[in-house]
């Protein structure tokens, strides 16, 4: 589908969602066909005001640039009427994404998603970068032409999204996590050694850069209505502009944080704890659409349980969902859409989006904590505890380096902890 757009010289639209993993996945498609030369313009939806992913009514805006093929990713699994409308107008569709996927399935050209179980679900663990690497390696292939773009230079992007969409450390995450960590070379990736040179950081790349310093300065700028900065930062080569963006998004960073705080001072955490629900769900009226996701992740991390945070959008409701590992938050978003309880929403075991009509709100919470009962979840097995007790003497260089052989350290495989 994509050598006959190049061969064709099609223009081709990316779209990609405004997280971390839609704009890595978007800036490796960006670098890819600026480096053949290839006409293409890429489209990052404004969290307001375009809402999660594909749209109809996005759809119409795209079009007015005349996109033969338009390449969703990180999004798109589940935008069935937006892909007919593409479909009415005589326009491809490639949908590379990692999110929950319901049938009937798009009628895209070709969709690219581990959870369809069409015979790779078992790489289901893997975000939407990981995906497009692989497929821009073969592309690469079976094209069998000169580019100066070096793919492999940007693994990191694969890691940077891996640990930022929260996916697990482990099987082919944890092979890409070693090799990447221990080729990477700083001055192969410009934009991160940028960053890096700015904030005046000196020390080897770890998953904690990736995940506690660049991702949330990648983040901010979808969060507060800038979903265009880490896509063009990531893609430009061009030193001034980095620097630009780079200073405009750690402001907007220190603006989140500042929100952030605010919002969470606001939340009665001794009064969550006294009503010990299984899930932890709050409404509150007029918060920052772009911060939700992140007052949820912030419950979930605290209380160590699914957490949901809804406020008010235009005529309607939004919601954020962050989990832990024994309970699939994306599958229970999808059993709320099948249950028409939500208008839209997506996501995967430990994020979730989505949208629902006010006079719904009481059946939706409902149905996720029937959800938590049905799954039969042991909450002990939520507590986290220390591996085990250890005498003083027996922590020495070698313990460090055994340990060490687990590393590196995220989604799980956490860090032990030891007692002494």
């Amino acid at each position: 589908l994509v050598i006959k757009n190049i061969k064709n010289k099609s223009k081709i639209c990316i779209l990609g969602d405004y997280d971390v993993d839609g704009s890595c996945s978007t800036a490796l498609l960006i670098k890819f066909f600026k480096s053949i030369n290839h006409p293409f313009f890429f489209y990052i939806p404004d969290r307001i005001k375009d809402g999660y992913g594909p749209s109809t009514k996005l759809f119409k805006k795209i079009i007015s640039k005349s996109p033969k093929l338009i390449i969703m990713v990180d999004c798109g699994s589940n935008s069935i009427d937006a892909v007919n409308y593409l479909n009415e107008n005589n326009i491809d569709s490639l949908i590379i994404d990692h999110h929950q996927i319901n049938k009937p399935y798009p009628k895209a050209n070709s969709i690219i998603n581990p959870k369809k179980n069409n015979g790779y679900i078992k790489y289901d663990y893997i975000c939407a970068t990981s995906l497009t690497y692989f497929f821009l390696d073969l592309l690469i292939d079976k094209l069998n032409i000169k580019t100066n773009f070096i793919l492999e230079n940007f693994v990191i992007y694969v890691l940077l999204a891996t640990v930022c969409d929260v996916m697990p450390l482990r099987f082919l995450n944890r092979l890409i996590a070693i090799k990447t960590l221990n080729k990477f070379q700083l001055n192969n990736v410009a934009p991160i050694k940028k960053i890096y040179e700015i904030l005046d950081k000196k020390n080897k790349i770890s998953i904690d850069d990736l995940g506690y310093l660049i991702g949330p300065i990648l983040n901010s700028g979808g969060r507060l209505s800038k979903s265009n900065y880490a896509t063009e930062l990531l893609s430009t080569n061009d030193e001034k502009n980095m620097t630009s963006i780079i200073n405009k998004l750690i402001k907007l960073n220190e603006q989140r944080k500042k929100i952030e705080q605010k919002i969470l001072e606001e939340i009665d955490f001794s009064q969550i704890e006294k009503d010990n629900k299984n899930i932890i769900i709050i409404y509150k009226l007029n918060l920052n659409e772009g911060l939700i996701g992140i007052i949820a992740a912030r419950l979930k991390e605290y209380f160590n349980k699914p957490a949901i945070v809804i406020t008010n959008s235009n005529d309607f409701l939004k919601g954020s969902a962050r989990s832990i590992p024994n309970f699939d938050i994306g599958l229970g978003i999808n059993s709320a859409l099948d249950q028409k309880l939500i208008i839209n929403g997506g996501g995967h075991k430990m994020a979730a989006g989505f949208s629902l009509k006010k006079a719904k709100l009481k059946d939706f919470i409902k149905h996720m904590n029937v959800l938590y009962l049905k799954a039969n979840i042991d909450n002990q097995k939520n507590l986290f505890f220390y591996e085990s007790k250890i005498s003083t003497t027996a922590f020495n260089k070698d313990f460090y380096n055994e340990i060490d052989k687990l590393s590196p350290f995220g989604t799980t495989n956490n860090e032990p902890l030891f007692l002494f």
